[in-house]
């Protein structure tokens, strides 16, 4: 055991400087005094991104979005005016992006953030495998929810837009229903016998024709009346039904 003896002037020494030393140890500012919190940029960041959803998109899916982590060693001076988000060029708003953070006081400074945005919806999915030229049916397609945040082929969210559709190529069980598989089903066939409707305000006017030309519902074709024999241009309204004005 060894015991150190000091003088009575030492120890008064020694313990005024650990005194002094605790002192300024308490007043000392914290280690991120003066700088912008990491905190505070990612808000700003998902705070900017949630605004350019437009409100019609955010009713019909569950948006997130998530920021990385801050460089820990980054240390930006505290912004006195209120921090500017911005979009970089070329940056989605969809999947992985960026999004731009500028402070523009006296002493201006910048930097970029990564982000994800996930986005959910409910769209349509095929309830079976269905063939290429199948007319859709209720009980082929089905609402689910889905990550629609990397769907570069498209999806489709209202029935108005599939149902009576025509398939362009074949879909297997459970997958999502794109917009570009679908095609308007034919109305009217070549050489079909049709019923021509003449219409103006308050008159209706049905007459037997013959259709010239094949057509999906709101195309514009050739039919001839079968009654005056003349040829005329009408526009496909329902299946067999060609509509003119009178």
């Amino acid at each position: 055991m060894v015991i150190i003896e000091m003088s009575k002037k030492t120890r008064y020494i020694l313990s005024s400087m650990l005194c002094v030393s605790l002192t300024l140890l308490h007043s000392a500012p914290s280690f991120s005094s003066g700088y912008q919190s990491h905190d505070s940029i990612k808000e700003s960041a998902v705070t900017f991104l949630m605004s350019k959803m437009s409100p019609h998109n955010r009713g019909q899916m569950d948006i997130k979005v998530i920021t990385s982590r801050l460089d820990p060693r980054l240390r930006l001076r505290q912004c006195e005016t209120a921090l500017e988000p911005f979009l970089p060029t070329g940056a989605n708003l969809s999947g992985n992006t960026s999004v731009g953070i500028r402070c523009q006081d006296n002493k201006p400074w910048s930097l970029y953030v990564s982000a994800k945005i996930i986005k959910y919806a409910d769209i349509y999915v095929a309830t079976r495998f269905l063939s290429r030229g199948k007319k859709l049916k209720q009980d082929d397609y089905a609402l689910e929810r889905h990550d629609i945040s990397n769907q570069s082929i498209g999806y489709i969210t209202d029935i108005n837009e599939i149902e009576g559709k025509i398939l362009r190529r074949p879909l297997r069980h459970n997958s999502i229903i794109p917009p570009n598989a679908l095609t308007e089903a034919m109305l009217v066939k070549r050489g079909d016998r049709v019923t021509i409707l003449a219409q103006n305000t308050g008159v209706k006017v049905h007459m037997k024709g013959k259709a010239l030309k094949s057509g999906v519902k709101g195309e514009v074709i050739r039919v001839r009346n079968l009654s005056s024999k003349r040829i005329i241009e009408g526009t496909v309204l329902s299946e067999g039904v060609v509509g003119v004005r009178l």
